[in-house]
């Protein structure tokens, strides 16, 4: 880790370093993608980072981070309802709760920790997708528009940095109200029990990091 960082005031530095300590433990979170890129922006009291998930990190613990979800065409109607897979975005939600985790344990926060999450679409689109669990799976659920609304929920920070258990209690409960704005029943591979569901992984299964530690 350089020690040398010219152009930045002393307070800057120290943002740089905690940004550092954020991404290592970014890295160990349970899958391979949260992988915030360097350099960074180091601003008056946040830093700005690129690379997956693109976001920003507050001097007061608050995290911003946001991710492509896997919305892709029919492979049957290239032209109609696009679908929106969700096993990979399950996933992804318990990474980027472990990142925020991470950045307010790093800031020196305690107690609850409120999470918000939400979709979005590039184009600012309202038109419907299919929900499809996975690139395999053939059943599609019924055309719905992204939700309008963010979700939230709160956990213990402590409980989510000391197992990761919590953090997949915590992404769920997003998950569940996301995914049930749009007709589905429940997430696919998380549980409210703070378990993920291995054999519906596939192809997602590589992408675990540590799980069964």
């Amino acid at each position: 880790m350089p020690t040398n960082r010219p152009g930045l005031t002393p307070a800057q530095v120290q943002l740089a370093f905690a940004f550092d300590r954020f991404a290592m433990a970014a890295q160990e979170a349970i899958t391979t993608n949260a992988r915030p890129h360097r350099p960074v922006l180091v601003g008056r009291r946040q830093v700005r980072f690129e690379g997956v998930p693109t976001g920003q990190l507050h001097q007061d613990g608050s995290f911003f981070a946001a991710r492509p979800i896997n919305i892709r065409s029919s492979e049957h109607d290239p032209e109609g309802i696009k679908i929106l897979y969700h096993r990979g975005l399950e996933l992804d939600l318990v990474a980027l709760v472990q990142a925020s985790a991470a950045w307010a344990a790093e800031s020196g926060a305690s107690g609850d920790l409120m999470v918000m999450a939400a979709l979005h679409r590039f184009d600012d689109s309202d038109a419907p997708v299919h929900l499809r669990v996975s690139e395999h799976a053939f059943s599609d659920g019924p055309p719905a528009p992204l939700p309008p609304t963010p979700t939230q929920t709160t956990a213990n920070l402590a409980a989510i940095i000391n197992d990761k258990r919590e953090a997949v209690v915590t992404a769920c409960a997003l998950a569940s109200d996301l995914l049930a704005d749009m007709g589905a029943h429940q997430p696919s591979v998380l549980t409210t029990d703070g378990d993920i569901v291995l054999a519906r992984l596939g192809d997602y299964r590589h992408q675990l990091t540590g799980w069964g530690d």
